[in-house]
């Protein structure tokens, strides 16, 4: 029996590590876009569900009820179960929710962002034979 073994061409390996290492930056390229782009949603939402929070607040009395902690704190002491009760009912919980919503989508989408664009500032410096 015949050994029928053929070697591959010498470039065939360059020529592999050549298509990972563009499909690598190809890869991190589209998550820079989809992080940028949701960095930059978050930052044009943070203005108005800001506005949203500070008008709820004051809607709901929050405020007025938080000072009294400063202006009367023995009351606040004596009465502080019914206090807390008063706080956590007055706190507008959803505008609170969806601010923090937006403000975890920037830190998140931030961070995303610097950790991809370090990466593909290595990747663009690697030297590949081929």
């Amino acid at each position: 029996m015949e050994n029928s073994y053929i070697e591959p061409p010498q470039e065939l390996l360059g020529r592999i590590l050549k298509r990972i290492h563009n499909e690598e930056r190809l890869l991190v390229l589209r998550r820079i876009f989809i992080f940028s782009a949701m960095l930059l949603t978050s930052l044009a939402a943070f203005i108005p569900t800001l506005k949203i929070l500070f008008s709820d607040f004051n809607k709901s009395g929050f405020i007025s009820f938080s000072s009294l902690a400063f202006s009367d704190f023995s009351s606040v002491v004596a009465n502080w179960q019914s206090f807390t009760m008063i706080l956590l009912e007055s706190l507008p919980a959803v505008s609170l929710a969806l601010f923090l919503a937006v403000l975890l989508t920037f830190l998140q989408s931030a961070k995303s962002l610097t950790k991809n664009i370090k990466t593909i500032s290595g990747i663009s410096h690697l030297k590949i034979a081929g």
